[in-house]
């Protein structure tokens, strides 16, 4: 159960209250420099300090080493509980055993848990290629991919293949170290895959695209 809003002193419901006001507004958490000067603190250490309390009394969660990671928890708030979800820049053969590291993340996006639930397998990533382009994904979208999700025939799966990230169907065949991969239009010339050199990141979940 969530931490009680009414347990705050008045100074700590004033900087819950512009952290939820900025969340609302911007879509992200306010770094510790811009709750000052919400404030109008010019201390860094007073805001840092107040955060502490709060986090202490159990009304936000904070990630290590990250500037915009405070979430809110209080049962308070009249807004939909939010996952964030990190997009990154790009999957290659260096860092594909390691995609949320700093260098690879560009931002959290926060995601509303009552229109998906995600966790700390999921991933948004810019639409990588505009092979299934027939199919309604192009390079405007961003995709949500789960790297733990149970892959069926017919699903969308992230592959890298060749050190590029490619978008494609998935099928099963008959010999075990193969997969199909179907893209819309056939660039590569190949639709068979040898499970080492085709190597699935995960499944699409969902696609959110910009008009």
């Amino acid at each position: 159960m969530a931490a009680d809003y009414n347990s705050l002193t008045a100074k700590q419901k004033k900087v819950y209250n512009a952290i939820e006001k900025f969340i609302n507004e911007k879509g992200i958490p306010p770094t510790v420099r811009e709750i000052g000067e919400m404030l109008g603190e010019k201390t860094p250490g007073a805001v840092q300090g107040i955060l502490n309390r709060l986090e202490q009394k159990g009304v936000i969660k904070r990630e290590v080493g990250m500037a915009r990671s405070i979430k809110l928890v209080a049962d308070k708030s009249n807004y939909a509980r939010v996952q964030y979800i990190p997009e990154i820049k790009k999957v290659s053969n260096r860092n594909v055993d390691d995609l949320f590291n700093i260098y690879n993340v560009k931002i959290n996006h926060p995601v509303s848990s009552d229109i998906l639930q995600v966790d700390e397998s999921c991933f948004l990533i810019s639409c990588p290629d505009n092979s299934l382009y027939e199919s309604g994904i192009s390079y405007e979208d961003l995709l949500i991919i789960d790297m733990k999700a149970d892959i069926k025939d017919g699903d969308i799966v992230l592959v890298l293949y060749d050190n590029h990230a490619l978008l494609r169907r998935y099928y099963s065949t008959d010999e075990p170290d193969t997969v199909r991969l179907e893209a819309d239009s056939d660039i590569l010339g190949k639709s068979v895959f040898k499970k080492d050199e085709a190597r699935i990141i995960g499944k699409l979940i969902c696609k959110i695209t910009r008009y």
